[in-house]
């Protein structure tokens, strides 16, 4: 049960925008908010305390319980949202990301290194995300890898929280289609997976495979149609570009996504000779 969604801000209004979302989703979840500024001097403590008590007072008449802090850190933003997040077991960091750039700028560079650091999962709030209630199903995108499927528990998980529908969705290539007859072959995987996950979490999995060569905004596109609440995606431990299972892909939904990204870091395997940066797709 998640208790408590921390939301790291930097007093810009993009960074705000993640406060929204996560006071609505703590009012479906009844979960506590707790923005979070991160100072690196002591003298901008006190502007940077002035900038959340003026943020909070505009959301507190919301239904939901909001907490600021500022938080003095030497090392760096990812440090000190580490520390907050160890000593709050069952909270889930809730952040903005402009989601924009070369490769989208995978999560931007913050985000990254949160992600690097603790292995709880960490919703991401892109620039198309708007207004919405948590009511609509999570999307969990499947790309024939164990790191795509190691996150169907967890969007099982969530969907079961939020009191909603988990969906898989697969993304085939249409070039890849050599004869009639080939999408009933290809949606045997999800089919299977939404069996498998059906019988592990006791509520239904419905599943849908796509025909795009472009997943990364296929799987977005798609979440929109259903008004999803959220989509769902792993990642593992590498740094730089290869740090996403799915690379880009997983970027590229944070960028056109209209609901927020749930993305959780993996375990990386002691030894993986795979290219993490490729997107793989099951024919």
């Amino acid at each position: 049960m998640t208790q408590r969604l921390i939301v790291p801000v930097d007093g810009s209004p993009a960074s705000w925008s993640a406060v929204d979302i996560a006071i609505t989703l703590a009012e479906r979840l009844s979960a506590r908010v707790h923005v979070v500024e991160v100072a690196f001097a002591p003298a901008d403590v006190r502007a940077a305390q002035a900038r959340l008590e003026d943020g909070a007072a505009d959301h507190r008449q919301r239904n939901a319980s909001i907490d600021v802090e500022v938080r003095l850190s030497g090392d760096s933003v990812a440090s000190a949202v580490e520390e907050l997040v160890l000593a709050n077991p069952g909270s889930v960091v809730v952040m903005a990301s402009n989601g924009r750039g070369r490769s989208a700028a995978l999560v931007g560079s913050v985000a990254e290194d949160i992600l690097h650091r603790i292995f709880g999962p960490i919703i991401l709030v892109g620039p198309e995300v708007g207004k919405r209630g948590f009511d609509g199903p999570v999307v969990v995108s499947v790309d024939g890898s164990d790191e795509s499927e190691a996150a169907l528990p967890l969007a099982a998980a969530w969907a079961i929280e939020l009191g909603v529908a988990p969906w898989i969705v697969h993304v085939a290539d249409p070039k890849h289609r050599i004869a009639p007859g080939s999408d009933i072959v290809e949606s045997v995987y999800p089919a299977r997976l939404a069996q498998e996950l059906t019988m592990l979490s006791h509520h239904d999995v419905q599943f849908e495979e796509l025909h795009d060569a472009h997943p990364g905004s296929a799987v977005p596109d798609f979440a929109d149609k259903l008004n999803a609440s959220l989509i769902v995606a792993a990642s593992h431990g590498r740094t730089g570009m290869r740090r996403l299972t799915m690379g880009s892909v997983t970027s590229e939904f944070v960028r056109h996504s209209t609901c927020p990204v749930l993305v959780v870091r993996l375990p990386l395997p002691a030894a993986n000779h795979d290219d993490p940066g490729t997107t793989r797709v099951t024919t």
